[in-house]
């Protein structure tokens, strides 16, 4: 059974569906129908009942069927919210236990709660409500009907009685609200803040519950449910009203809308509904004519203008009454009846006036239309009652206060919709139902005018009495036609109904009303037609009206019947006929008869000036032409064609009062002019302001003391005379504002005004003058008192839009590549900047632009503290219910513009700066000026202000950065995006990162030292008085009273939804690309605020997201993350703290239920959840994921957050390991959708044209959050996004996992087991290759398996048919124009100029490239272990770079101007190339970096579980996860090593030896010792076997792949070496299988059963040139490999690997780098483990090799004794530590005291341990030559015994060793070294061979 249900949760899901409701939601109805009940009694709610009081004392309350027990003072509690709300109080129990359940939520006490839950409720009804009625009214809804039948089960005509009912009791509601307010204050409640935020509250919520019940009253009376009781009641409460305030206007809309659709027209073929329909009408009739017998006498206009809008349309129905000759009209006698009480109503009630004043105070503009006050008060004559409001600003305020929807709260869009719907058909009615009133109104206005003419339709007596009745005639008419203008003004193309039908009613009364005789009718109906004509097509349609030049006849020179039709040529006469009459007063003083008179002040007694009615005609006229030519461009074409721009400026040049005016409509003309169109304006404007004579009748107070009629006045005398009004500076100014624009067609490369700005006639000339005009004179006086509030917002907002412009327009690239050209050479970037702009010259071009003068000012304290005031007028202001709101707003958000430009180019200007003042001061010259003022650097005032940069400025004004993080929780987007970038620029400076830091440093500049302030910057905390010593910024947050406002702020910012976001100003981008922005770049600051290591630039910069698992990145001091996230800064905290963080269970803390961290982890869910049901990927979802992934990770793994973040994630409520492992989707290329397009749609962009116009349907614009410029492209941001959040993910893995390892707990083995267990999948990964050992896992793989699957995406693969081999900064060098290794050579691009392309010799990779953070090789410590620096195309310096190469080409006349359109498609041509380089490069470096963090998860699952005692501990499955593993990554590495890209090798090899590593126990027989043992699990080791021996012959032939780095090559040697020491060596058939093997391997064949001999012996080949040749760990591994070789060959007798070696001669530059390792070993300082190492493994290799006598011969042939011989190490004598030289050493003595010392490692003699580690081999290669050869090979005998000879202090050092150990003697450091026993070993055994010492007579020992 339906019940009432009294918790918001079931209304809020209800209004998100409806909101989102598309049509396809076939459950929908069902939910409406299961709250019908609580719909049908909207707001009504029982009132307080004694039973109820009652029950509540048992204790008892049962809520859905659950019982809950009380107390005594719940039950007071929920007595007191009955009271307050009047509702029933099991009722208020329920409420306040609800609100108990969300106290931590909404941050109040249980009873608040319940307040905000009872109206949240009766919100979203009251919404639910509207939405359904209007689908219900929605004609072109397909599921219209449904909503229909929906609405006929609750809207009832008892329901609009309920509605009409509802209205009244919110009226009590806030009069009792009000009531309560003063008891308040005479209390002094008024102090508590939660009495006054609680009346607040409720006061807000009630208008807005108003307003909805106003708009579903409307749309009831639409759908013709509301009856004539009904309207009767709707009346009577009307009737009572008392104030003019916003509930008036919400009844008079529904009043008017109620007769509407009382009298609308209906079936004619059904004459019943029309019979029905005027009965009603006529009990209405009547009930207005009791009223009028008994008018109230309150707000008598209001109850007029409700009267007249009841004639208006009761008209229309008698005359339809009269087509259907019905009986009943006739008893109504139209002028008694209707029309005679109707013009009452209008002359002596005042209706009309009314009217127009209602729609003047709810327009869009009603606070801009400053320029027609004095029209407004002339129309506005009768005394309003003044508004009642308790939200007005203070400050000054006019005698009658316009009535603002904004006044009392956020007017919806749905009301203002609903508003201008019904007036709109109210005007229609009055058009067409009463257009003999309005003919009447006219005429008594001629009458009274020029005295001819009579009313049309009464008789002379009649207008005698009338005239007595109504009194005085008053412009009735133009109130109606200003009543339309206000209705529509601001409001685009709502009024096309007057221009969609030429002979319809609404036409026919513009063309009747363009025959206006009056001044005033003239100068309404002009202002009416300009607020009708916005918008494109009504702009359009006003023009084609008025270019219509039929007149009635008339001159425009007389002045008195003007009874031509409005058009443009009748108001182009007038402006001629007044110009003039203007400038032909006295010829002898024409303004350009002389030069003398310039610049001059002319005061002339008899100027002609133009009176009262003649300024507002003209006026009016020019606001016409401005709203057509700003709102259309055909229109301001053709009007441009008519000279309309001259006209002005020839009336600007009479000095009328108009100026403000004329300067508005000369900007409209400025909407999208070109450059040249600006400079015309800028001459015209800089002669009027600065050159021309001033005419006058009368001097002015500046000059009375001055004699005679001509005087030379300055600059700001004459802007005193020529603006005198404030109404012409903030025109002059928004003029200036729109030429600063960068121009159509034009780049920020040029001047934004004539570059000979005024250089003939004054000094200084250029735009100097304005900028300290409008900076100094206007911006820094805008606060001035004598202004309203709205003109300070005014002039405030246009003066910062202009500094905004300035900063804007200058290309600080120019400043970084001027440095790369040196006067008229091309620089190396190839651009000769010098004559690529204009002006030309770099340091002229930065001289005369207004950034530098605009910068130099905002540097000044006076400036910059008036542009903090403004960015800090706080959140509550542009927020709240105010009547400067929209006006603040602006002003803030230009403020936070001008501040975060200054920021982010503040580096350029300090450069230039800094070069200016090193370089010669003589200022520089305008071109054609004289004296022109050159660049003063201020270096001097700067050192006096004691700042470096702009960051100082904001920590000496520090209150502004709390405003900066209370604007992040702004709805309107523009405003929250800047705050936090400016947020996150300031987080970087190194003023805010420690208190410590003491600004400015001394020395910053050359003009003189700064001198040294140091700022000591306390902050205590309001909570516990504690001093934060982290950094400024987070103390400055943490410490103040907004603290937990700005916490909660960035929660809600994430948190909003979408339709809840307003201000889309300055938005370049659509509305959800720019909401995901502010909420990634909100995200991108918490997570860059987890790290050390931050720059400035890179907040301004693309760059990829900052995937580095090194936790030294990461801080380990608390930053402002930490803060908002809702960590507790322990008190008292120091960076030697080991808990500077703590949990935080307090509201907003990271425990708690509310808290930004809990909203990260949400955001992550969310985003997870959305792309594995959908299986799309869309570039939002995968950055909020790959977001938030980034922030968790981040503060798992530094030492400050782990404690409480690790703890905190594996509390059951997130479970985040288990969850993430559980949820994370998996990824193929054919079957996951990225964004636009799978990966296989991806590949088939082969060619540059399919990529534009893949490219075009999916960009997603740039900005800081995307992580490169390629994520312009959504399918590549989107992949690029994924893997990064996927590797941030892995990288959270393997925190966690070797977090709980040590000592290992079940949470470690549960971990372990979800990533290493087996499961069932619908299909095995598969290699594709015949050679592979089939899968022993075909049905099933280990979820860690699975998040692999980005392998399967081969980016390379995309490279190659992208065409893309290489990046920028490596391998080939990118070049302009059609050289790009990366560009298509279609004919139809090449711009060819003398025979050369136009690009030519532009280096992009030296100018618009900026480097990418290197990326850790695989194995850290190879020669490889830092890749090289990568770099990406920066794309708007690419375009920048290649459009100022047009314009050097443009100069040096190889190319027209403008460039030809082939020369525009080749520069995005080279843009789409630049554009496909950074998508591979990003795509290659996050799979990459998704691949290492892969690898670090295994090698944590490897090595920790290692740490297991037995093998029967280990975790289930964990062996077959690795076979698995090794199977499956076999043929990736394969792949990979055959490819461009290295690092994905790189990684799989060294995951592939930790795996092998791991497994190698288990891979058959490895102890030699005991051939016969087998494992105990025989199946499990012969599988192990078979994919080891795969694993082998893929590193066999990887290794020899020309891509494979050194990395790669070393691990792959290193999987060889494991494989084939683990074969038994006493198995021969084993061993010869593993020869075939090697040899069929040998030539990069992948047939595992080949065995015919290679053609190219690549293999051996490859691994002795890197035995050679290379150094590092692959030099080590090449020559084991080798060794391993050889050990198989002599085991086999099968010399394959010696026999390459000699035919390549390979062997012979082995043996020679023996030689060249002793050269290179470094006898003077410590020897390298490396050196040793690398000495040790050759000498090893070729023990190994002479154990034949094949390849002793090979060896010696080699010349192995020439180099023993030579060898240095030999020549030591280990006692003494120094060479001995002998008369037969060819070497030169050593210089004079100079020892040659063998290192020693410490005292105790290691360092001569590692020497024996040396001489061992040695002896032992000479020994197995000599045994290999055999003692009949006297050659060999003589080459050793020659060897040995010569080294006699060595052999003797070494028998005295054996002599002394034999003795007990032994050296200090030799007793437990084996090198030197198996030296000396091998000295006695190959000198017994030899007899090389029977013959030496030093051999004495």
């Amino acid at each position: 059974m339906a019940h009432l249900k009294w918790s918001t949760a079931p209304f809020i899901e209800l209004q998100a569906r409806l909101s989102l409701y598309d049509g396809n939601d076939d459950t929908l109805e069902d939910a409406i129908l299961d709250r019908i009940l609580d719909l049908k009694n909207l707001l009504a709610v029982p009132g307080k009942n004694d039973e109820s009081r009652n029950a509540l004392t048992t204790g008892k309350l049962n809520i859905d069927d659950v019982e809950f027990s009380i107390n005594e003072e719940f039950i007071n509690e929920s007595c007191l919210l009955a009271d307050e709300l009047s509702i029933d109080e099991k009722i208020a129990a329920e409420y306040l236990q609800y609100g108990t359940e969300n106290q931590a939520e909404l941050d109040r006490q249980p009873l608040q709660c319940a307040v905000v839950l009872f109206h949240t409720r009766r919100t979203f009804i009251l919404d639910i409500v509207r939405m359904i009625l209007e689908y219900a009214a929605q004609i072109d809804l397909s599921t219209r009907q449904v909503f229909i039948d929906i609405t006929k089960k609750f809207a009832t005509k008892d329901f609009v009685t309920l509605v009409v009912k509802s209205m009244t009791d919110i009226r009590a509601n806030l009069q009792q609200l009000l009531e309560k307010e003063v008891s308040g204050h005479f209390l002094g409640r008024d102090q508590d803040e939660l009495f006054v935020e609680n009346i607040k509250f409720r006061r807000e919520h009630a208008y807005q519950e108003h307003e909805s019940l106003s708009q579903i009253l409307i749309l009831l009376c639409q759908l013709g449910i509301a009856s004539v009781d009904q309207l009767k009641s709707l009346l009577d409460a009307a009737a009572t009203l008392e104030n003019y305030d916003q509930i008036l206007i919400h009844y008079a809309t529904c009043i008017a809308a109620y007769f509407d659709s009382l009298c609308a027209p209906l079936d004619e073929d059904d004459n019943t509904p029309a019979k029905e329909a005027f009965t009603n009408a006529l009990k209405i009739q009547s009930y207005i004519a009791d009223k009028r017998r008994n008018p109230p006498t309150k707000l008598i206009y209001f109850h007029a203008a409700i009267d007249l809008w009841w004639y208006v349309y009761f008209s229309g129905l008698c005359s339809r009454e009269r087509e259907l000759a019905s009986d009943s009209v006739s008893k109504i006698d139209y002028v008694i009846d209707i029309y005679r009480p109707a013009l009452e109503s209008v002359m002596k009630g005042g209706a009309l006036e009314f009217m127009s004043v209602l729609a003047y105070d709810t327009s869009a503009e009603s606070e801009l239309m400053t320029e027609h006050v004095e029209m407004r008060l002339r129309l506005l004559s009768k005394t309003l009652q003044p508004i009642s409001t308790h939200h007005d600003l203070p400050g000054p305020s006019p005698a009658r206060q316009p009535l603002s929807l904004e006044v009392a709260y956020n007017v919806s869009s749905n009301f203002d919709k609903k508003f201008v719907e019904v007036m709109s058909n109210l005007v229609d009615a009055v058009i067409s139902n009463f257009a003999d009133l309005l003919k009447d109104l006219r005429v008594r206005e001629e009458e009274l005018a020029f005295g001819d003419g009579g009313s049309e339709h009464l008789d002379a007596d009649d207008q005698s009495q009338e005239s007595d009745e109504l009194g005085i005639v008053e412009p009735e008419l133009e109130r109606f036609f200003m009543f339309i203008s206000y209705l529509y003004t601001q409001r685009p193309d709502s009024a096309l109904s007057f221009w969609s039908d030429p002979e319809g009613n609404l036409f026919g009364f513009i063309v009747w009303a363009s025959q206006s005789q009056t001044p005033l009718m003239i100068a309404t109906y002009c202002d009416m037609l300009a607020s009708i004509s916005t918008g494109e097509g009504s702009a359009l349609a006003a023009h084609t009206f008025m270019k219509d030049d039929e007149s009635a006849g008339g001159s425009a020179s007389s002045r008195d019947h003007m009874t031509h039709r409005i058009s443009w040529n009748y108001i182009s006469e007038v402006l001629a006929y007044y110009i003039a009459q203007l400038q032909n007063f006295n010829p002898e003083h024409n303004m350009f008869a002389s030069s003398a008179i310039s610049r001059a002040l002319i005061g002339i007694p008899d100027k002609p000036e133009l009176d009262d009615d003649e300024r507002m005609v003209i006026s009016s006229y020019l606001r016409l032409l401005e709203k057509v030519a700003m709102s259309s461009s055909t229109a301001r074409g053709e009007l441009i064609g008519r000279n309309a721009p001259d006209w002005l400026f020839r009336l600007l040049d009479c000095h009328t009062p108009l100026t403000g005016a004329i300067l508005n409509t000369i900007r409209a003309f400025l909407e999208d002019a070109t450059a040249p169109a600006r400079h015309v304006v800028w001459k015209l404007l800089d002669a009027y302001l600065l050159h021309n004579p001033i005419v006058v009748a009368r001097a002015p107070s500046v000059l009375a003391g001055a004699p005679g009629g001509l005087h030379h006045i300055s600059f700001n005398d004459r802007l005193t005379i020529l603006l005198p009004t404030y109404p012409d500076v903030l025109a002059l100014v928004s003029l200036i504002e729109c030429l600063t624009q960068v121009a159509a067609g034009d780049t920020i490369n040029d001047l934004p005004f004539p570059e000979t700005l005024g250089a003939t006639y004054r000094a200084p000339a250029g735009i100097q003058p304005y900028i300290d005009f409008v900076i100094d004179n206007v911006f820094c006086t805008s606060g001035a008192a004598e202004l309203t509030p709205h003109q300070q917002l005014a002039l405030q907002s246009v003066c910062l839009k202009f500094i905004r412009n300035c900063i804007e327009n200058f290309n600080t690239d120019l400043v970084a590549l001027g440095s790369m050209s040196s006067g008229a050479e091309v620089g190396s970037g190839g651009v000769n900047i010098e004559f690529a702009i204009k002006p030309h010259g770099l340091v002229n071009y930065i001289r005369i632009h207004p950034y530098m003068w605009v910068m130099e000012k905002l540097f000044e304290e006076r400036i910059y503290a008036i542009v903090f005031k403004l960015a800090a007028l706080g959140i509550d202001i542009i927020t709240e219910p105010g009547q400067y709101k929209a006006r603040a707003a602006e002003v803030v958000r230009v403020a936070l513009q001008v501040i975060y430009r200054v920021l982010l180019t503040e580096d350029a200007y300090l450069d230039v700066m800094e070069r200016f003042s090193k370089a010669d001061d003589a200022p520089a010259q305008i071109s054609g000026g004289s004296g022109a003022r050159g660049l003063v650097v201020p270096g001097s005032s700067r050192a006096l202000m004691g700042m470096r940069n702009f960051e100082d400025a904001i920590l000496f004004h520090i209150y502004v950065v709390t405003q900066f993080a209370l604007y992040v929780n702004s709805e309107q987007v523009s405003i929250a995006s800047v705050a936090i970038k400016i947020l996150d620029i300031i987080a970087r400076a190194p003023q805010f990162l420690n208190l410590d830091y003491d600004i400015p440093a001394p020395g910053s500049y050359a003009n003189g030292a700064v001198p040294e302030i140091a700022v000591k910057t306390s902050f205590e905390s309001v909570e516990s008085g504690r001093r934060i010593g982290v950094n400024r910024l987070l103390s400055a947050l943490d410490t103040v009273e907004e603290s937990r406002r700005v916490m909660f702020g960035f929660i809600t910012q994430l948190e909003r939804p979408a339709v809840q976001y307003t201000g889309w100003d300055d938005v370049a981008d659509d509305s959800d690309t720019a909401i995901s922005n502010l909420k990634l770049e909100i995200l991108e600051f918490i997570s860059r605020n987890l790290c050390r290591v931050s720059s400035k630039t890179s907040a301004a910069k693309s760059e990829l997201p900052s995937i580095d698992a090194d936790p030294l990145l990461l801080s380990e001091v608390p930053t402002i993350s930490h803060f908002l996230l809702g960590f507790r800064i322990r008190d008292g905290a120091t960076a030697a703290s080991t808990t500077l963080l703590e949990h935080n269970y307090a509201h907003g803390g990271v425990d708690s239920p509310v808290s930004l961290f809990r909203t990260v982890v949400n955001m992550l869910d969310e985003s997870i959840f959305s792309a594995a049901s959908s299986g799309k990927f869309t570039w939002r979802t995968a950055a909020y994921a790959r977001a938030a992934v980034d922030i968790v990770y981040k503060l798992c793994a530094a030492n400050i957050s782990s404690p409480v973040a690790l703890s905190l994630l594996r509390l059951p409520e997130y479970d985040f390991f288990r969850a993430r492992v559980a949820a994370e989707p998996l990824v193929t290329p054919a079957g996951t959708q990225w964004d636009t397009c799978t990966f296989r749609d991806m590949l088939s962009l082969s060619n540059n044209r399919d990529y534009d116009n893949f490219h075009n349907h999916s960009l997603e614009p740039k900005s800081v959050l995307v992580t490169s410029d390629a994520d312009e492209d959504k399918a590549t941001g989107a992949l690029v996004q994924f893997l990064a959040g996927r590797t941030f993910l892995l990288e959270y893995f393997a925190v966690e996992l070797h977090s709980v390892s040590d000592p290992p707990t079940s949470v470690f083995e549960k971990y372990v087991q979800l990533l290493v267990s087996m499961r069932g999948i619908e299909s095995a990964p598969t290699t594709g290759d015949d050679w592979t050992a089939p899968s022993l896992f075909a049905c099933e793989t280990a979820k860690s398996l699975e998040l692999v699957d980005f392998l399967e995406i081969d980016i390379e693969e995309l490279a190659t048919r992208w065409n893309i081999s290489s990046t920028p900064g490596q391998g080939q060098d990118i070049i302009g124009g059609m050289s790009l290794d990366t560009a298509p050579h279609d004919v139809d691009t090449l711009v060819v100029v003398n025979g050369a392309n136009i690009f030519d010799g532009i280096r992009l990779s030296d100018t618009c490239c900026y480097p990418l953070p290197p990326l850790a090789a695989a194995t850290p410590g190879s020669a490889d272990s830092l890749a090289p620096i990568e770099n990406l195309y920066d794309l708007d310096r690419v375009r920048g770079v290649l459009e100022l190469k047009v314009r050097e080409q443009q100069y040096a006349n190889r190319l027209s101007d403008p460039a030809p359109e082939s020369v525009r498609r080749q520069i995005e041509r080279i843009v789409s190339c630049c554009r496909r380089q950074n998508a591979v490069l990003c795509l290659r470096r996050a799979q990459s970096q998704c691949l290492a963090a892969w690898c670090r998860l295994l090698r944590v699952i490897l090595v920790d579980t290692a740490a297991l005692d037995s093998k029967s501990d280990r975790v289930p499955g964990l062996d077959a996860f690795i076979l698995e593993t090794m199977q499956v990554l076999a043929p990736k590495l394969l792949h990979y090593a055959h490819i461009w890209e290295s690092r994905v090798a790189e990684h799989l090899a060294s995951a592939s030896v930790a795996l092998v590593s791991s497994i190698s126990p288990y891979l058959g027989l490895t102890d030699a010792t005991h051939p016969d043992t087998m494992s105990s699990d025989e199946e499990e080791e012969d599988a192990a076997t078979d994919i080891a021996r795969t694993l082998f012959r893929v590193s066999l032939v990887a290794v020899q792949s020309p891509h494979a780095s050194p990395s790669v090559r070393a691990d792959l040697y290193t999987l060889i070496n494991i494989f084939i020491c683990n074969h038994p060596p006493h198995r021969r058939g084993k061993l010869s299988q593993l020869q075939r093997t090697i040899q069929s391997c040998a030539n990069g064949s992948a047939a595992a059963d080949s065995t015919s001999p290679a053609k190219e012996n690549r293999l051996i080949e490859r691994v002795a040139t890197d035995a050679v040749s290379v150094e590092g760990v692959t030099r080590i591994m090449a020559l084991t490999v080798l060794r391993a070789f050889a050990a198989v060959e002599n085991a086999t007798g099968r010399y394959f690997v010696l026999h390459s070696l000699v035919r390549y001669n390979l062997l012979l530059l082995l043996v020679r780098s023996v030689r060249r390792i002793d050269e290179d070993l470094d006898y003077e300082n410590r020897v390298s483990n490396y050196e040793v190492t690398s000495f040790k493994v050759a000498l090893m290799f070729l023990i190994e090799l002479a154990q034949s006598r094949a390849g002793a011969a090979q060896i010696i042939q080699s010349g192995l004794f020439t180099v023993l011989q030579n060898a240095k190490f030999l020549s030591i004598d280990p006692d003494v530590g120094i060479f001995a030289f002998t008369s037969s050493s060819p070497a030169a003595t050593p210089e004079a005291g100079t020892n040659w010392f063998w290192p020693v490692s410490n005292a105790s003699g290691a360092g001569r341990n590692v020497y024996f580690e040396l001489v061992a081999p040695t002896m032992r290669l000479l020994t197995c030559c000599v045994l290999s050869m055999g003692q009949r090979n006297l050659g060999v005998l003589k080459l050793v015994k020659d060897v040995l000879s010569k080294r006699i202090l060595l052999v003797r050092a070494v028998l005295r060793r054996v002599v002394g150990r034999n003795i007990g003697i032994e050296r200090a450091g030799d007793e437990d070294d084996a090198a030197v026993v198996e030296a000396a070993k091998l000295v006695v055994l190959v000198s017994t061979l030899t007899r090389a010492l029977d013959e030496n007579d030093d051999a004495n020992v």
